[in-house]
C-alpha cells in the first residue's frame, strides 16, 4: 500500500484558496493518522462494558497508541480511503462486595486490548484482538472472561463507526464542493465541448502512460523459455500459485491467483508472443501491450527482449507505483523464477 507522502508529486495537488482543485479532479493526500488517533479515543475511552452485572463493572480506560497510518485519497472526486493502524487501549475492572455500586471492592484489576492488524484488506472481516489481564486468580479470570466475551463487541463496533466515518472523508467527511451552475449552452456547442473534454481526458490518458523495456538472457532453446512462459502447469510450477493459460492466438491467460490477466493476440512457437496483458488491481477495461522477442544468437543461449506498453500512471485505488511493481514482477516473480526453478540461470 502506498504510503502517505509517497505519491507522485506531479500528481498531488495541495488545496488552495483560489479553487484551482475543482470537484476535486487532482490527485490530493490527507493523512488522517492523528486524527484516528482523537477519534478513536472519542469512541473507545471511558466505554463502559458491564455495570454491576455479576458484581462486576468493566470500562474501557484509555487508548495508548494508534500506529501505522490511514489516508483518505481523491481523484477525479472520488473518495479512497487507506489503513494499516496497530491499537492499542486500557481497560480496569472491579468486583465489588453484593453487587452494589458503593459496595467495598473486593478485586480491582486492570488489563490491556491489543489489535496488532486494522487494514482495509480484512475491512470484511473481524480483525485479532488480544485481551490480557495483569492478575491471576479466579476473580481475575471472571473480569477477563467478560472483557472477552462483551467487551470484544463493544470494541469492533467502535472500530466500524471509524472505519465507516473514514470511508466518508475522515476528519472533514465530506467531499470536494460542487462545481456552481453554468447557464444552459446550445446543444451543438455543448457537443463540441463534451468531445473536446473526451479528446483531452484522453490525451491525459495516453500521457500517463509507461512503457517497460527489458532483454533477459537464458541457458536454453527459445521452445524451453517459450512453453515454461505459455504453459499452465509450468507458470504454476514456478508462480507457486494457480495459473490459466491457452496457448493460442485468442486464448486467455492468468498467473499468480488471477492477479495478472490478459490474452494472447500474437504467438509464433519460439520467437514471438503478442498480449493484452493487464493486473486486476488496474482500472476497469485497461489493458497494456505485451511483446516478448526470442533469439538464438548461439545454439543454447536465449535473448528474450520485453516491451511493455501502455502500463497506466496509477491503479484504480490511486497507487502511482504501478511501473516499478510490474517491472519488478516481471524482473524476479517471472523471469527470475524461471531462472531458478527451470535451472536455465546464466
Amino acid at each position: 500500500m502506498a504510503k502517505v507522502g509517497q505519491g507522485d508529486d506531479r500528481w498531488i495537488v495541495k488545496e488552495r484558496e483560489d479553487g484551482s482543485n475543482v470537484n476535486g479532479w487532482h490527485w490530493q493526500e490527507k493523512d488522517c493518522l492523528p486524527w484516528s488517533k482523537e477519534r478513536l479515543g472519542a469512541l473507545l475511552e471511558g466505554l463502559p462494558v458491564v455495570q454491576g452485572e455479576d458484581a462486576v463493572w468493566l470500562n474501557v480506560i484509555k487508548v495508548q497508541a494508534v500506529t501505522g497510518e490511514a489516508y483518505v485519497n481523491v481523484r477525479k472526486g472520488k473518495k479512497i480511503p487507506g489503513y494499516e493502524v496497530e491499537i492499542k487501549a486500557s481497560w480496569a475492572g472491579e468486583i465489588r462486595d453484593g453487587g452494589r455500586p458503593d459496595g467495598p471492592v473486593i478485586a480491582k484489576a486492570n488489563g490491556t486490548v491489543h489489535l496488532p492488524y486494522v487494514a482495509d484488506e480484512n475491512a470484511d472481516e473481524d480483525p485479532e484482538i488480544k485481551i490480557s489481564i495483569a492478575a491471576q486468580g479466579p476473580a481475575f479470570s471472571k473480569m477477563r472472561e467478560i472483557m472477552v466475551s462483551k467487551g470484544r463487541k463493544l470494541v469492533l463496533e467502535k472500530i466500524n463507526v471509524w472505519r465507516a466515518e473514514l470511508h466518508a472523508g475522515g476528519p472533514s467527511g465530506d467531499g470536494p464542493a460542487p462545481a456552481p451552475n453554468a447557464p444552459e449552452v446550445p446543444k451543438v456547442a455543448a457537443a463540441a465541448a463534451a468531445a473536446a473534454e473526451g479528446k483531452k481526458e484522453e490525451d491525459r490518458e495516453q500521457r500517463g502512460t509507461h512503457t517497460i523495456q527489458l532483454t533477459e538472457r537464458f541457458i536454453c532453446r527459445p521452445g524451453d523459455i517459450f512453453e515454461s512462459y505459455t504453459n499452465a502447469h509450468r507458470i504454476m510450477a514456478f508462480t507457486q500459485s494457480r495459473a490459466e493459460s491457452e496457448p493460442r492466438v485468442g486464448g486467455r491467460f492468468s498467473m499468480f491467483d488471477g492477479s495478472v490477466e490478459g490474452e494472447n493476440v500474437e504467438m509464433v512457437m519460439g520467437e514471438k508472443i503478442v498480449q493484452k496483458w493487464r493486473f486486476t488491481n488496474w482500472a476497469d477495461d485497461v489493458y497494456s501491450t505485451v511483446t516478448i522477442g526470442f533469439k538464438e544468437p548461439e545454439p543454447g543461449n536465449t535473448i528474450v527482449t520485453l516491451t511493455q506498453t501502455g502500463v497506466p500512471e496509477e491503479d484504480k485505488f490511486g497507487n502511482h507505483n504501478v511501473k516499478e511493481q510490474t517491472e519488478n514482477g516481471w524482473q524476479n516473480l517471472i523471469f527470475g523464477r524461471i531462472r531458478q526453478v527451470f535451472g536455465f540461470g546464466c
